[in-house]
């Protein structure tokens, strides 16, 4: 196998921890002794072992002379593990390829310095671009500390998210609510707002995926409307956001391990969310996905807060003069902008079942 070959094999390997990694990264890892595999290792699990510890310990004494291939730059610190760096030296290895440098600002090209210094061949940037995109959470987070956030919505082709009387069930198909499940596990926090909560009292978890740890649920709730015997409440970490002063009354009908999290009140007299990610980010939340009606959608997007927007579409058309956007915002927003609508690029068209869904970017 040539070093792109190996590079590429590591980049399959680190997909396999997305669900289980973050906040940290996901990272794959390849020893190879003249292009064939002696030993392969990704990031399972948080606080579990790196991908370069999960190879080298496969390898065992193999991995003396050997070169390792490895998505991220090998960490140089100690945290909830030693630093792969040491690791790597200890076995000996020959040569290390890495793909992409470490965002952290504090440790970002130590790894490879560490290694050089203690005689290996270090050569960065192979498969850089395709390295650097398996991260895009942890890249954002690293550098302003603010969450990379998702939204995903399911709508019909006609942009309804639901009918007249509320009625949802089913726009999108079993693929692609196991999709929207995946979505979930692959990020640290679930978000929606509290009018999806009155309406359809979902749980907001994982299921049907195996996750070292249900994500935080985050409810967006003005008022404190929320009811304490909400299904959302059967997950162990619960943030109910409200906009400004909490009542005290409602605060204390709240199950205890409710967090209730006072924010700003924004113009529209809801919580600002731009003071929500900056919380979220401050107690260590580096994705959220957000699954809220058309309001929740709306400000996201209206406010330029969406990093990746995931838009299911049912080959469906429901109609009528009721039925609910999936983006809903103020008409003096559209009456500002001297364009039509808020632009996008759609990176990615993926099938799901009978459904489609765009991966989109703002611009």
């Amino acid at each position: 196998m040539t070093d792109k070959e190996l590079m590429s094999r590591a980049i399959e390997l680190a997909r396999r921890g997305s669900c289980g990694a973050h906040p940290n990264p996901i990272v794959g890892a390849v020893l190879a002794r003249k292009g064939r595999v002696i030993a392969e290792g990704w990031h399972a699990c948080f606080g579990g072992p790196h991908a370069e510890a999960a190879a080298l310990a496969k390898a065992g004494a193999r991995a003396r002379g050997a070169d390792l291939y490895v998505t991220l730059e090998p960490c140089s610190t100690h945290g909830k593990t030693p630093p792969c760096t040491g690791a790597i030296i200890a076995a000996g290895v020959a040569r290390v390829f890495i793909g992409a440098a470490d965002p952290n600002p504090c440790h970002s090209c130590r790894g490879g310095a560490i290694l050089r210094a203690a005689g290996i061949k270090v050569r960065t940037g192979l498969l850089r671009k395709e390295c650097a995109a398996l991260n895009p959470a942890f890249d954002k987070y690293m550098r302003t500390r603010l969450p990379y956030v998702t939204l995903k919505t399911a709508q019909s082709l006609d942009g309804r998210i639901a009918d007249a009387d509320g009625r949802s069930r089913w726009i999108s198909s079993p693929r692609s609510r196991r999709f929207a499940h995946k979505l979930r596990a692959e990020a640290d926090a679930v978000l929606a707002g509290v009018g999806t909560v009155l309406a359809d009292d979902p749980l907001l978890n994982v299921r049907g995926i195996k996750v070292p740890r249900q994500p935080w649920v985050v409810i967006l709730d003005s008022r404190l409307r929320i009811s304490p015997k909400a299904r959302v409440f059967g997950n162990d970490r619960v943030i109910v956001a409200v906009a400004g002063k909490a009542p005290a009354a409602a605060v204390k009908r709240l199950p205890p391990h409710a967090e209730v999290l006072e924010l700003p009140k924004a113009r529209d007299g809801r919580p600002s969310l731009a003071a929500l990610l900056k919380a979220l980010g401050s107690i260590g939340i580096s994705h959220v996905l957000v699954e809220g009606g058309g309001e929740v959608a709306g400000s996201f997007i209206s406010q330029g807060l969406v990093d990746r927007y995931c838009c299911i579409i049912a080959p469906m058309v429901i109609g009528g003069t009721g039925s609910r956007s999936s983006a809903v915002w103020p008409d003096r927003l559209n009456a500002a902008r001297k364009a039509l609508g808020v632009q996008a690029e759609v990176k990615d068209v993926v099938r799901l079942g009978p459904d489609l869904m765009l991966d989109v970017r703002f611009r």
